[in-house]
């Protein structure tokens, strides 16, 4: 098996090997720690303690950026943090203390230093902003002092924090260990050990450490990080030692027993299937007002409709039932209170196919109907009427105004130009739409509705009718990706997969599977479609750089995951057990990922040339349930 359960020692002191490895953990409170697996932190992102603020511009802030050990023993130190600095310099070396590294139920590493081998656990507690850190002496064959040094920034985490004179120095006393805030805006941070230690002041900037990643990707890197000084305990073989970082102050006698508990919630990574699951189960944010959202990706995306939508069904179904209801009924609201003009065409289509894949599982059309009857008609009114970026055509199309060029999901800007300008009769939108009227049609027959049947009547047939008008080009065996009044646009791109993959589709099955081939052709590669063939000569095979020549790429050629979840069902629809084969070749061709960039997780984008190499978010929702989609389609074939 190739997820991840160990990485030799050889690897981990290779730093080309090692920075490129990054770990993600959240909790159902909406925080995440995040670094590397040597605790060298590459982003800006990085950082053991990340909480949500509903003061702070997206919400999140970096509290604790990381935790520096030192194992003292015969007066000899042995520093076990690692940061880079001007001109590639590490200090200290600490990874290459390193024996072992684990991540198979939580990250675990196996430091051996001197006549000392410590263990080092981290897990954050599941309802509070708090991370844990668990060490273990397993070994000391003399006198042994820990010393643990906390490096604070308090700070967004799309900003760096800097030397400044406004810093509060301050510290106050708590039990086993101090509470600081940098600044007064900010909540304390409370800092304790479950073993009483000795707290030495120690004011300092730790400065200019730089995040290599922020800077391939043209942003500034370099930060200085605040220090009130270190705990030291004296430690002896067997010693188990708590060091807990919170937004509150914890009773210490009982750390020991919240990471055991904490503990035994985890799932744990020892397969490709829990690996998933356990990525899956992070991304649910619990609010307190009962609402559960879905964050579209770690370490910087907040939630964001069209990615719930995208994820909500693979996240979610078949065991978690209930959760699908709760974040889709969240998704509703939130769709409802926001501007119908900011709302993009594929939006409401989506909402609708979402609703379409939970009424097919869970087999329940009526009452369906029942609970979101008058959600239904108000979004397919507001289509018909002409809201959501969007109109309905003469011919019964929908179809995007010219003054409207990013209304779609390819909607990157580059320079302040849009990218992928898409107006008129786009192919994804129409193919959603005929989708969205039969799914609708069929609703309102089993529930005997006359006033949906009125508000649908001859709409299909129109729309299948056109759509094979507007859409086929038969010159090259494909779908036009869009066609305006200037343009009939034949680049070969990946939507046209909709019209295969939908339940519903306007086009004969002999057609879908000239459309299949030719996306098997020119967008196919093993970690998803590219968003533009390579011989187009728009193409672009990597995606790296500052923003803008990211945002170039990103839709003209780069690989999105996601959309693999929709050439496997396009599969499935068109040759059914005759897939199957063919269809695990790709999910289990993935595998191979959850050890790749971010550890026991799918990234948000790859490469679209060989090595396929990752990028984007290091864990990103859609990505992970596009492969949970897959997953039902196997395991209902399997049954």
């Amino acid at each position: 098996m190739s997820y991840i359960k160990k990485i030799e020692k050889d690897k981990l002191v290779n730093l080309e090997f090692a920075l490129n490895k990054e770990l993600i953990r959240s909790n159902r409170a909406g925080a995440y720690a995040s670094t590397t697996i040597i605790d060298c932190n590459t982003r800006k992102y990085h950082g053991l303690l990340i909480a949500p603020c509903k003061n702070e511009r997206d919400g999140k802030i970096l509290y604790l950026s990381s935790v520096d050990e030192t194992v003292i023993q015969n007066n000899k130190e042995f520093r076990l943090g690692i940061h880079e600095y001007d001109n590639g310099i590490f200090f200290p070396h600490g990874h290459r203390y390193i024996t072992k590294f684990d991540t198979e139920t939580i990250p675990l590493k196996i430091y051996r230093v001197g006549g000392v081998i410590l263990k080092k656990e981290v897990l954050l507690s599941s309802k509070e902003h708090q991370i844990l850190i668990r060490y273990t002496i397993l070994d000391a064959h003399s006198a042994t002092i820990l010393r643990l040094q906390a490096l604070t920034a308090f700070r967004n985490i799309h900003e760096l924090s800097k030397e400044n004179l406004y810093v509060n120095t301050k510290k106050e006393k708590i039990q086993n260990g101090i509470k600081v805030k940098m600044y007064e805006a900010f909540p304390f941070l409370h800092m304790q050990t479950s073993k009483k230690a000795k707290f030495i002041t120690a004011p300092d900037w730790n400065r200019n450490i730089i995040y290599r990643e922020e800077r391939c990707r043209g942003y500034e890197f370099k930060e200085d990080l605040f220090t009130y000084g270190y705990f030291e305990l004296n430690v002896k073989k067997g010693d188990k030692i708590i060091f807990s970082a919170s937004l509150k102050e914890h009773k210490t006698n009982k750390l020991n027993v919240l990471f055991n508990s904490e503990l035994k919630k985890r799932t744990p990574r020892n397969s490709f299937g829990h690996n998933l699951k356990n990525a899956a189960e992070q991304f649910f944010i619990y609010e307190n007002n009962n609402e559960i959202k879905i964050l579209a990706g770690f370490p910087w995306y907040q939630p964001q409709i069209r990615e719930t939508l995208l994820s909500l069904t693979g996240l979610t179904l078949p065991h978690n039932v209930k959760t699908f209801q709760k974040i889709f009924d969240t998704v509703l609201t939130l769709f409802f209170k926001e501007k119908e003009d900011n709302i993009s065409a594929d939006i409401p289509l989506l909402i609708l196919r979402v609703l379409q894949e939970y009424t097919a599982f869970a087999d329940n059309c009526e009452y369906v109907w029942k609970k979101y009857r008058n959600k239904i008609l108000k979004i397919l009114r507001n289509i018909k009427t002409g809201k959501y970026n969007t109109f309905v055509h003469d011919n019964g199309l929908l179809y995007i105004p010219e003054n409207k060029p990013c209304a779609t999901w390819m909607n990157e800007f580059s320079e302040k130009k849009p990218v992928t300008p898409r107006t008129g009769f786009v192919a994804e939108i129409n193919a959603l739409w005929y989708n969205a009227l039969m799914f609708l049609y069929s609703l309102a027959e089993i529930n005997n509705s006359k006033i949906l049947q009125k508000e649908i009547e001859n709409l299909p047939d129109k729309v299948k009718h056109f759509f094979n008008e507007i859409f086929i080009n038969e010159d090259e065996n494909f779908l036009y990706d869009f066609v305006n009044n200037n343009e009939r646009n034949d680049a070969v791109r990946p939507n046209g997969i909709f019209a295969v993959s939908l339940p519903y589709s306007p086009v004969s099955d002999s057609y879908k599977k000239q459309i299949l081939k030719k996306i098997r052709k020119h967008l196919l590669t093993k970690k998803g479609l590219r968003t533009l063939s390579p011989k187009h000569h728009l193409y672009k095979g990597k995606y790296f750089g500052n923003e803008n020549m990211r945002n170039a790429a990103r839709h003209q050629g780069t690989v999105h995951p996601w959309l693999i979840a929709e050439y496997c069902s396009a599969l499935y629809n068109l040759y059914k057990e005759n897939s199957i084969d063919e269809i695990k070749e790709i999910f289990y061709g993935f595998e191979e990922e959850t050890s790749r960039h971010g550890i026991g997780s799918i990234s948000e984008l790859f490469d679209g040339n060989p090595p396929y190499n990752p990028n984007g978010a290091v864990s990103y929702a859609p990505s992970v349930a596009a492969l949970l989609k897959i997953k039902m389609i196997i395991d209902t074939f399997e049954k």
